[in-house]
């Protein structure tokens, strides 16, 4: 249950940081700009209780490291998918890096 509550928290982080680099690329301050901000803020929250909750089941070492590292990769994708950014091949080389960092200490 707790790797579960980890994911969800990932998820809900990965998508604040969209909306928050959605958002600052509005020209100006709008109902639209502060709506997405809030959006952001709220999933923010969500993002920190589910993380929180998974504190009761998952050591600390294991779940920041993993939460961290998660939402980088979730995150690199994301901007590649809706921002599109580039994906050069140092980059895909430190995601990889990370990925197989993350497998290890969820093994460990």
């Amino acid at each position: 249950m707790g790797y579960l509550l980890l994911a969800f928290a990932v998820v809900l982080n990965s998508a604040a940081n969209v909306l928050f680099k959605h958002a600052s690329g509005l020209p100006v301050w709008t109902l639209e700009k502060g709506g997405l901000f809030l959006v952001a803020l709220a999933l923010g929250l969500g993002n920190t209780l589910l993380y929180i909750k998974s504190l009761e089941k998952l050591e600390l070492g294991v779940a920041y490291p993993l939460l961290s590292a998660a939402s980088i990769l979730l995150i690199a994708g994301l901007s590649v998918a809706f921002f599109k950014e580039a994906m050069s091949t140092q980059k895909i080389v430190a995601l990889s890096t990370i990925f197989v960092g993350m497998a290890l200490l969820w093994k460990a």
